[in-house]
């Protein structure tokens, strides 16, 4: 019986890394984010990828992240508590050859913000459900200035999540919503 059958697979869309599949066994906290919707989100954004820097929290699988550094990104930081699953991001890294634009870290998205001091262009926010997170990642990318002026945060969270917590400080520019879940394209107010 072949093992196959038990893995999960995604392929990045388009870019210098079209078409490349990586394979990834299922569970229960590993959400990768559909090829269609990453099509609508990068549809989105259209041309921003090029030559932005990019931070993936909570990067799970990274098909976010990875997307963006096929698409021109020229930096990308992933962060990833689970080390299973960062270590099989790094597997992806290294079977794409590329590493020198890239920061793959292995901790605590809350206890990594609080360390961190660099200015993104885009942040994809898409943190376990049902945990309460996205309102305290969104206020520490806030307090710490993280994301650049003209940046944009993509947030996916639960479709029952209630967002008033964006109100003051985040504008929705973009929002679709599909089965259990709900996409936003955030921008500071």
């Amino acid at each position: 019986m072949s093992n196959k059958a038990n893995k999960g697979s995604f392929r990045i869309i388009s870019g210098k890394y079209k078409g490349r599949k990586f394979e990834f066994l299922p569970s229960s906290d590993l959400r990768p984010t559909p090829d269609r919707l990453r099509e609508t989100l990068f549809n989105w954004l259209g041309q921003v990828i090029d030559r932005k820097t990019c931070l993936d929290l909570f990067s799970g699988t990274g098909s976010l992240g990875l997307e963006s550094l096929s698409r021109g990104a020229q930096k990308v930081t992933f962060v990833e508590k689970n080390f299973e699953h960062f270590d099989k991001l790094k597997g992806y890294l290294k079977k794409l050859g590329t590493i020198e634009d890239i920061s793959i870290i292995n901790k605590d998205v809350l206890a990594w913000l609080d360390e961190a001091n660099d200015e993104f262009d885009l942040i994809f926010v898409d943190p376990p459900f049902y945990e309460q997170l996205a309102e305290k990642v969104l206020l520490k990318i806030k307090t710490k200035s993280l994301l650049a002026k003209s940046g944009n945060i993509y947030l996916e969270v639960e479709k029952d999540l209630d967002l008033s917590f964006l109100e003051n400080n985040w504008e929705v520019i973009k929002e679709t919503n599909s089965g259990k879940k709900q996409y936003l394209l955030l921008k500071e107010k």
